[in-house]
């Protein structure tokens, strides 16, 4: 017959000295599983708080950002819209550069992606198809994406932000005198650990191509169309991109280790 004791109740033993090592052995088990659970709990916690509950964010998860607009007199900007749509739509935390010969800040970084709403009636086509005045077209020039790269690395650091994402909206069409300027910008960025994002405004092919050889293909997300859903963050069409990966691993481990306490420290079952 099995029987399991109760609390309280003891088995005799004729010589208990021979126990004494399994009890030392049991007790560093107990200690050591206990303090593992305890560590792979507070790094599960920690690692959740990190992860981001938006679906492929324009903004990389866990990262600052600030949004860079071209205003720059070839931009047409009602490609601005479906943008602007997913950061009210999704209330990412980014501040707000805009430049074109020259670039200045409109919101600082961690504004709510609601700040944004009142731009919309600059972007946004009316039925009669033209688009409102705005406020910058003393301002539009030059296509100078170096200063507004630069304008935007600045507002970060102003913040004590030493990296971030720059999402850059532009057509691209830039001169020969300007890719002097915006090589040496996009190796400091690269080097202070920024990255660069670029959502094209119907660029010419030549133009995406020398983008494509400065900064890689990879920062290139596709072109906006017209609908609320048009602008595709990196992963935001595939399952994989969007699960937490590390989160789960230490979520398995945290369930092998539970496993094994049970295994290892189960209670003597003695039998008669």
């Amino acid at each position: 017959m099995r029987i399991r004791p109760d609390r309280g109740v003891l088995i005799p033993a004729s010589e208990p000295h021979r126990l004494s090592s399994l009890a030392r052995r049991t007790t560093i088990a107990r200690v050591g599983l206990a303090v593992g659970l305890a560590a792979l709990l507070a790094a599960c916690v920690v690692v959740a708080r990190e992860y981001d509950v938006r679906r492929a964010p324009l903004v990389a998860s866990g990262s600052s950002g600030v949004i860079v607009l071209d205003l720059s007199a070839s931009v047409f900007e009602g490609g601005f819209e479906a943008t602007v749509r997913k950061l009210v739509r999704t209330d990412e935390r980014a501040g707000l550069v805009v430049f074109s010969d020259v670039g200045y800040e409109l919101l600082p970084p961690g504004s709510s992606g609601r700040e944004f709403e009142p731009l919309l009636r600059f972007f946004r086509s009316p039925p009669t198809g033209f688009l409102p005045p705005n406020p910058w077209d003393r301002f539009r020039a030059g296509t100078r994406i170096s200063e507004g790269l630069k304008a935007a690395r600045d507002s970060l650091l102003r913040v004590g932000q030493h990296s971030g994402t720059l999402v850059l909206l532009s057509d691209l069409e830039i001169l020969p005198d300007e890719v002097q300027r915006l090589v040496p910008v996009l190796a400091d960025l690269r080097r202070e650990g920024f990255t660069v994002r670029i959502v094209p405004l119907s660029p010419r092919p030549e133009q995406r191509h020398l983008i494509q050889q400065l900064l890689g293909s990879q920062s290139l997300l596709p072109e906006p169309k017209s609908g609320e859903d048009a602008v595709r963050a990196p992963g935001e069409n595939t399952f994989a991109a969007g699960l937490p990966w590390l989160f789960l691993g230490f979520g398995l481990v945290l369930v092998l280790v539970l496993a094994a306490n049970e295994r290892v420290l189960a209670r003597l079952e003695a039998s008669r």
